[in-house]
């Protein structure tokens, strides 16, 4: 009988300092610390009409323009272009395409570039590429596959543009792109496509940090020319 009633004391004082220790390291009202998300200056736009994000110097300001323009990328309409500050610099173009097909520089354009053709090829299920007017460097025109290595932090395919200046063309699915690019007035424009992701879009953590603090960093450079 002894012992069962020492037993008895022993659980009670376990379950006592138990719950003391509970109460006491449980954070207090008022004292709840967060963790704030580390952005470096950066905002982030969401266009919900065509279901992009992407991630800007917040001290710039954004316009949005409505078009329907079927000559700058031949292959495709552009629908709406995302002025990033100034003229002059990063700009965001939604290409719209049936056909799934995008060409870099329009057809007869000044520009002493060759032109860059994409499309999807449906047999393969890959992403092809062509030159129209042939290469710049004189190298191969065959048409190939497209080199789709390069990736924005959420996973989407970057592909390289021989336009003049900062360019990237970014399938958001077979049929409509975004082309990023500026007129030689920007330092950040290549750092800002890497932060292009899908809305609701999952993305690593780390990969965001990482692409927020180069466009920052790129942002600051241009900045103090």
């Amino acid at each position: 009988m002894k012992k069962i009633v020492i037993f008895i004391i022993i659980l009670i004082a376990i379950v006592v300092i138990g719950g003391f220790g509970y109460w006491f390291y449980q954070p207090k009202s008022g004292s709840i610390s967060t963790v704030e998300v580390q952005t470096y200056g950066m905002s982030q736009y969401k266009d919900s009409k065509y279901g992009f994000s992407f991630w800007y110097p917040g001290a710039l300001q954004i316009t949005t323009t409505a078009t329907q323009d079927s000559t700058s990328f031949p292959g495709g309409v552009a629908v709406e272009t995302l002025q990033v500050g100034l003229g002059g610099g990063t700009s965001i173009i939604v290409v719209n395409s049936p056909t799934s097909t995008i060409t870099d520089e329009p057809v007869n354009h000044a520009s002493p570039i060759a032109q860059t053709k994409y499309f999807y090829d449906g047999v393969s299920k890959q992403w092809m590429v062509a030159y129209p007017e042939g290469t710049t460097s004189g190298g191969s025109v065959a048409t190939t596959t497209a080199n789709i290595s390069k990736k924005t932090m959420s996973g989407l395919i970057m592909l390289p543009s021989g336009k003049r200046f900062d360019t990237t063309i970014i399938p958001l699915s077979t049929t409509q792109f975004l082309v990023i690019s500026d007129g030689g007035g920007s330092s950040f424009t290549n750092q800002l496509a890497e932060t292009v992701a899908q809305a609701n879009a999952p993305t690593n953590a780390l990969a965001q940090k990482t692409a927020l603090q180069a466009e920052a960093n790129a942002y600051s450079i241009g900045s103090t020319r």
